[in-house]
C-alpha cells in the first residue's frame, strides 16, 4: 500500500470518528478554543499605556497588581517582577473641590423620597461610599431650632439671616438642661443608617436637628484620611405618615403605656374611653378553639377509617401470600396421595383431617388458610355435598389463578375420568415448586429494600458522632 493511500485512510477514519460525536461534544469542544482564542488575546493586551508607563487605578480603588518582565541590557533578559502600583490620590485643593461638588449631590439623593429637609417622615438614603475615592459619615444631632422653621415658612428670612440662626444654635450640653432633655429624647429618631424612628409620634409632634455629615478622602500630601469640614444638614422630622387605622393603633399604644405608668401602684389599669376623637369599646376576646373539635373528630374518624382499609388490604395481601405458599405443598400431598391409589377425594378428607389433628395437638400451631378451605371442602363431602359444586365453591372462595386451574384439573377428570391425571399434577407440581422459589426471591428483594432506610438512619448517625468531635476540636 502506496503512502498517499494511507493518509488518505487515516484521514477518512478521523472524518469518520468527528461525524460520530454528538453536536453537544463538538459545542463545547469549540466553546473552549473560542474562551482559549479570547484569553490569550486579552493576556497579550499590554499593561502599558505609553513606553515605560504603568497604568494607575482610579480614585478610591486598592492597589493594583502587575507582573512585568524586564530585560536588562548585557546582564540578562526575561526577569519577573510583581509590581504593585497605587491608585490616584487628589490634591488637598482637588479634595475640596470634589468635596462640594458630593456635596451638593449627596443633597438631592439623601431625601429617598421625602418632600424636602422640613418635612422628613419615612428613612433617608445615607451613602457610606460617593464614588471616586470619597467616603461619607452622618451623625444626627437634635436640636431646637423652632424659629429657623418658622422663619423659613413665613419666607421672611433671607440667606444671611438663616445662616446666623445655625451659626448661633449650641450644640445641646449639660450646662442647657433644656436642650440636653432635647438631644436625650430624639436622639435615636434618626440613626447611622439613615433609618427614622418616627413611629411614636403623635399626629402634630416633630423635632429638629442636624444631619451632620462630614466627607473623607486620601490625598498625596498627608497619610491616611482627609475629612472635610462638616455639613450640617438642619432637618425637621415629623409624624409618620399613617393610615387611619395605623395612626389610632399607635395612639392606642402610647395610652396603654401612659396609664400603666400612671396606675403602676394601682390594682387595676385604666383603659382610654376616647382616641383621637374615637370612641373605645372594648370586648373580651373569646377562645374559638371549640370550633375546631368537630374538623378533629372528622378528621380522626377519616384516619381511621383509612387505617381499617389499609389493615383490611394488608389482610388480604397476607392471605394471598399464604395461599401462595401452601399451594406447592398441597398439590404435591396430592399427587403423593393419588400416586399411592387414594381418589381425590379420600385425598382431601385425609388432608384435612390430618390438619385438624395438628392443630389440636399444638396450640401454637399457625392458622393455614388453604388448609382451612380444604377443611370446609371436607365438611361438605362428609355431609353429602356434590363433589364437583364442593370443589368449585373452593375456587370461588381462594380466588386465585394457579388454584383455579388446579381445581378445574380435578373437576375435569372427575368428569371425563383419571386419564394421565398423575401426569398433569406432577407437571403442576414443578410448576408450583418454581413460582415458590421465585416467590422466596422476591420476598427477599422487598426485606433488603426495606433494610435500606434504616441503614441510612445509622450511617448518619455514625458520620455525626465522627465528625462533629473532630469540627469542635478544630
Amino acid at each position: 500500500m502506496s503512502i498517499k493511500k494511507i493518509i488518505v485512510s487515516k484521514i477518512t477514519q478521523l472524518i469518520d470518528r468527528v461525524k460520530r460525536i454528538k453536536k453537544r461534544s463538538i459545542y463545547c469542544i469549540v466553546a473552549g478554543l473560542v474562551f482559549a482564542v479570547l484569553s490569550f488575546v486579552i493576556n497579550q493586551e499590554s499593561i502599558y499605556i505609553r513606553p515605560n508607563e504603568i497604568e494607575r487605578g482610579s480614585y478610591g480603588t486598592q492597589k493594583t497588581p502587575y507582573l512585568i518582565k524586564v530585560d536588562a541590557e548585557n546582564l540578562a533578559k526575561n526577569m519577573e517582577f510583581n509590581v504593585s502600583v497605587s491608585s490616584k490620590k487628589y490634591t488637598e485643593e482637588e479634595a475640596k473641590k470634589v468635596f462640594t461638588k458630593k456635596m451638593e449631590e449627596l443633597k438631592v439623593g439623601i431625601l429617598n423620597g421625602n418632600e424636602d429637609f422640613e418635612n422628613i417622615h419615612s428613612s433617608l438614603s445615607f451613602k457610606s461610599d460617593l464614588g471616586d475615592g470619597i467616603k461619607a459619615s452622618y451623625v444626627f444631632e437634635p436640636r431646637i431650632i423652632d424659629e429657623y422653621y418658622k422663619k423659613r415658612k413665613s419666607k421672611k428670612a433671607t440667606d444671611s439671616e438663616i445662616e446666623n440662626i445655625i451659626a448661633t444654635i449650641s450644640i445641646a450640653t449639660k450646662s442647657n438642661i433644656e436642650d440636653f432633655k432635647y438631644f436625650v429624647d430624639y436622639q435615636h429618631v434618626i440613626d447611622g443608617n439613615g433609618n427614622v424612628n418616627n413611629e411614636n409620634f403623635r399626629k402634630s409632634e416633630f423635632c429638629t436637628g442636624y444631619i451632620v455629615v462630614q466627607l473623607s478622602t486620601e490625598i498625596k500630601e498627608k497619610e491616611g484620611s482627609y475629612k472635610s469640614e462638616k455639613y450640617m444638614l438642619p432637618v425637621r422630622v415629623t409624624s409618620k405618615r399613617l393610615t387611619p387605622i395605623e395612626a389610632f393603633k399607635v395612639a392606642f399604644k402610647k395610652e396603654i403605656i401612659n396609664s400603666d405608668k400612671e396606675t403602676i401602684d394601682e390594682d387595676t389599669i385604666k383603659l382610654p374611653k376616647v382616641i383621637d376623637d374615637f370612641k373605645v369599646i372594648y370586648k373580651e376576646k373569646r377562645n374559638l378553639s371549640f370550633l375546631l373539635m368537630p374538623f378533629f373528630g372528622v378528621l380522626i374518624a377519616l384516619l381511621l377509617e383509612g387505617r381499617e382499609k389499609e389493615e383490611e388490604k394488608e389482610k388480604a395481601k397476607r392471605r394471598l401470600r399464604l395461599l401462595e405458599i401452601d399451594f406447592s405443598q398441597v398439590i404435591s400431598k396430592i399427587l403423593l396421595y393419588v400416586s399411592s391409589g387414594m381418589t381425590i377425594r379420600n385425598s382431601f378428607i385425609r388432608l384435612a383431617e390430618q390438619y385438624q389433628k395438628t392443630r389440636k395437638t399444638s396450640k401454637n400451631q399457625e392458622v393455614h388458610v388453604a388448609y382451612e378451605e380444604i377443611v370446609i371442602v371436607k365438611n361438605k363431602l362428609t355431609s353429602g355435598y356434590s363433589e364437583i359444586h364442593a370443589y368449585e365453591d373452593m375456587a370461588k372462595n381462594i380466588n386465585m389463578r394457579v388454584w383455579t386451574r388446579f381445581l378445574n384439573i380435578i373437576i375435569q377428570s372427575i368428569k371425563n375420568g383419571n386419564k394421565d391425571l398423575k401426569n398433569i399434577l406432577n407437571m403442576e407440581v414443578q410448576d408450583a415448586l418454581y413460582e415458590r422459589k421465585q416467590n422466596a426471591k422476591k420476598l427477599g428483594e422487598e426485606a433488603g429494600t426495606k433494610l435500606v432506610l434504616p441503614l441510612m438512619m445509622m450511617l448518619s448517625i455514625i458520620m455525626v458522632v465522627i465528625m462533629v468531635p473532630a469540627f469542635m476540636g478544630m
